[in-house]
């Protein structure tokens, strides 16, 4: 499910990553996954996908491996959800 506007208003706020990471793994389980980290600045940003739609993403992810392309990439982009945890623990959902 989504991470509704309304819903990131009642995520507590963080003190460090560790805690932000924390929480949503334990929220989301194994559908909250680390696509990247990034230097940003001289922030540290974790950019995580809650995954959405399973089929969806996992098949995207595979395509992307194998022809470094998705020809419809709708369906991959709409298959999660982007959420970037900054190392300060501040978080920003992607709507």
């Amino acid at each position: 499910m989504k991470i509704s506007r309304q819903a990131e208003a009642e995520i507590p706020e963080f003190n460090s990553y560790a805690e932000a990471q924390k929480y949503f793994a334990m929220k989301y389980g194994e559908k909250f996954v680390l696509a990247n980290i990034e230097m940003i600045g001289d922030d540290e940003v974790f950019f995580y996908h809650l995954i959405l739609d399973e089929k969806e993403y996992f098949l995207g992810r595979e395509k992307l491996a194998k022809d470094g392309y998705i020809k419809d990439s709708l369906s991959f982009i709409n298959s999660y959800q982007p959420v970037e945890v900054f190392h300060d623990g501040r978080i920003h959902v992607i709507h």
